[in-house]
């Protein structure tokens, strides 16, 4: 595994914050790098499939469901976490209810 941030650290919350994140670059069957850069194609995709809303803090939320990828972004627009959730739609679902989403 790569030890230390990618080129991409720039588009996470933090470099420490990308290097604890590479834990699910083997869900994607990805390197830490590539999935980091996946997290960012995903962060500029403007798919009108992606679902997406904000909380009151001003986190996003977004997930695509055909290729099931989830992921949290800071009010500042910078990656929080990315990962294809266990159960799918559903666990977007939960996570809209649970924080009180507006769509987006």
């Amino acid at each position: 595994m790569e030890k230390g941030p990618s080129e991409y650290a720039k588009y996470w919350t933090s470099p420490e914050n990308e290097v604890e994140h590479f834990k699910h670059a083997s869900q994607f069957d990805l390197n830490p790098y590539e999935y980091s850069k996946k997290a960012v194609e995903f962060l500029n995709d403007d798919d009108p499939s992606i679902q997406e809303f904000i909380t009151k803090d001003g986190t996003r939320y977004r997930y695509k469901a055909s290729t099931n990828e989830f992921m949290a972004i800071s009010k500042n627009g910078k990656i929080i976490t990315y990962y294809p959730p266990r159960t799918d739609g559903k666990y977007f679902d939960n996570k809209f209810l649970e924080y009180d989403g507006r769509w987006v």
